[in-house]
């Protein structure tokens, strides 16, 4: 008899430690796109290690899934992951998502050729002479997106975009500008290193947020779970050590 109560007992107690730590676990989906996040940058880059850090916060471990970005927002908003990292607040995503609070902004600029006289004062009219390479699926503010009467050609994402700059198929291409500065240092040859640059008026500044599906049980708990530990690292001044750590400014 006893030995019966040994054996149901360590099976209860396998079974509860193991759905206490799946609470304690976030799945989170994201894509590459360096230098905020990639599957193979010390820990997954500047914005998992924020995400991870303010979850950690709250005794919670986030754990990180690549892929192209329209797959992330598909997967997560059919609840196969608990959030997606990296994600820009749009009116239409807010229909399918929950979002966090804010952890760090984006900038999104034009980048052109050196070669061009393109000079740009900040009204979108201003634009419709050229041609405009865009990535499938990036949120780039809401008046950019909404403006139909610009010419647009998209990408499947953005070293093709700026190859497509390169290579005159496009008078301009749309970039977060850490994200354009990065590529062309890192991933252009040599020789194409020196060929862009980005125009000085921010098209916008996005802002980063965890989208949580709403089709989630739980989505609103985690959320602010994060929320909660975001505000502990803002607070303490984790969230700025990190962002100075990757040349970022606040």
């Amino acid at each position: 008899m006893m030995k019966k109560f040994v054996i149901v007992f360590v099976v209860w107690f396998a079974f509860m430690t193991e759905g206490i730590a799946a609470e304690k676990t976030v799945t989170i989906a994201t894509l590459n796109w360096l230098p905020y996040s990639g599957r193979f940058l010390p820990n997954y880059g500047i914005a998992p290690e924020l995400v991870s850090a303010a979850y950690a916060r709250k005794g919670y471990k986030a754990d990180y899934n690549f892929m192209a970005w329209t797959k992330v927002l598909e997967e997560v908003r059919e609840g196969k992951y608990d959030a997606a990292a990296n994600a820009y607040y749009t009116d239409e995503r807010a229909k399918a998502y929950l979002f966090s609070d804010v952890y760090m902004d984006s900038p999104i600029v034009f980048y052109k050729r050196k070669d061009s006289r393109i000079r740009w004062n900040g009204s979108l009219e201003e634009l419709k002479p050229y041609r405009i390479g865009i990535v499938k699926g990036y949120a780039n503010g809401p008046e950019f997106d909404k403006a139909d009467f610009l010419d647009k050609r998209v990408s499947k994402n953005e070293i093709l975009n700026i190859k497509k700059l390169i290579l005159k198929q496009a008078d301009l291409i749309v970039a977060d500008k850490f994200v354009g500065h990065y590529l062309i240092n890192e991933k252009l040859p040599e020789h194409e290193k020196d060929i862009l640059e980005p125009l000085p008026i921010p098209l916008y500044v996005n802002k980063l947020h965890l989208i949580f599906s709403k089709k989630v049980p739980d989505a609103q708990q985690k959320l602010e779970v994060f929320n909660n530990g975001l505000k502990e690292i803002i607070k303490d001044g984790t969230l700025e050590r990190i962002l100075v750590k990757y040349g970022f400014e606040k």
